[in-house]
């Protein structure tokens, strides 16, 4: 029983365990370290990964406080040592409680409760079954980098479905309101059902295709939610935007087409198309357009469509859809409709943003 050393184990910490928490922080995810370990150890390594730990909360401090004192305190400390299953649960449900959406990252057995309380349990490959099975994800990787990149992931998947559901709402409420309206002055029908259908076709090629899209860093760096309100508010503001320039295109269609109401419908149908593919171009970005880069699908699908919009009144099938081909002077002026809409829309964009966002 003579001492002649000792012998020194360490669990080292991955290459990438700093980087990954600032990528964390970056992304607005608030890091916290619950652990059973002792607060000296603790204090060690949280100090090897850039976590703030000038107060460590230990499970006995937790166990003198009230669930009140508790909330207060999980806001504050980042840091929590010697902690027993129970205590991991009561911290999670005190952030839950405090309005924060939790996720709780672990792999063993006194893990299972928090994991299983958190929004989100994580676990790994490697980590015990009863831990596994309360985990809503497990991770096949042992990194933190692939928490930050699923979190990128998830936000631009949102942010994408966002940029849809507004430009498909907006349109398609604009020009619903158009055909309601104008369908009470006119003698014939605007356009004919197929012709409706067609139109919501070609303009679903360049869309279906934004979930490819780049997203902007500013989207990225914080959690977005469903706001209902403001996509109502987006809607009706720019659904009565593109209204507005569906009577402007009726109104040029009725002096250049006559009495040739093919032609007439084919104008609105080539405007109103047009004008859904080419607003998504403002509509996917908060900034200029020209100063966010799209995907080269969203932009390869947007001219394709795009060109066998204008094309196809030509082509030898424009009777069988109901269509007559335009004039040079008619295209003209439907362009220049166009560009007046995307020119209103980009302003009002802004505008709408700062108010409501």
């Amino acid at each position: 029983m003579t001492l002649i050393g000792f012998l020194c184990f360490k669990d080292p910490l991955k290459a990438t365990a700093k980087e990954s928490i600032l990528q964390l922080k970056k992304l607005g995810v608030e890091v916290k370290i619950l652990t059973g370990d002792n607060p000296i150890v603790t204090k060690m390594i949280v100090d090897e990964v850039g976590i703030e730990a000038s107060e460590i909360l230990t499970g006995r401090d937790i166990d003198a406080m009230s669930d009140e004192t508790l909330g207060k305190s999980v806001e504050k400390i980042s840091v929590f040592a010697r902690l027993t299953p129970e205590h991991k649960t009561r911290i999670v449900s005190a952030l839950s409680k405090n309005g924060h959406v939790t996720g709780f990252l672990g792999d063993g057995v006194n893990d299972a409760p928090a994991l299983r309380f958190a929004d989100v349990g994580i676990s790994v490959d490697g980590g015990v079954d009863i831990a596994k099975e309360a985990a809503d994800i497990i991770l096949t990787e042992g990194s933190l980098e692939i928490i930050s990149e699923g979190i990128i992931e998830g936000r631009t998947t949102f942010s994408n479905t966002t940029k849809y559901i507004l430009n498909t709402i907006s349109a398609n409420m604009g020009n619903v309101t158009t055909l309601a309206i104008i369908s009470l002055a006119l003698d014939f029908l605007p356009m004919l059902p197929f012709q409706v259908l067609l139109t919501n076709l070609m303009s679903d090629g360049p869309l279906l295709s934004i979930s490819t899209d780049r997203v902007d860093e500013e989207e990225l760096i914080k959690p977005r939610n469903w706001n209902m309100r403001l996509i109502s508010r987006f809607s009706a503001l720019f659904g009565g935007i593109s209204s507005i320039f569906d009577f402007i295109t009726i109104c040029f269609m009725l002096f250049f087409a006559g009495s040739n109401i093919a032609l007439f419908r084919t104008g609105w149908f080539i405007e109103s198309t047009l004008s859904e593919i080419l607003v998504t171009f403002t509509i996917r970005t908060n900034k200029r357009f020209y100063r966010s880069r799209p995907s080269t699908i969203l932009v390869l699908s947007s001219i394709v469509f795009g060109l066998l919009t204008i094309l196809l009144p030509y082509s030898q099938f424009n009777t069988a859809f109901g269509f007559s081909a335009p004039t040079l002077q008619l295209l003209s002026a439907i362009f220049v409709i166009l560009i007046l809409y995307f020119t209103v829309v980009e302003s009002l964009k802004h505008l709408f943003r700062k108010k409501f966002l």
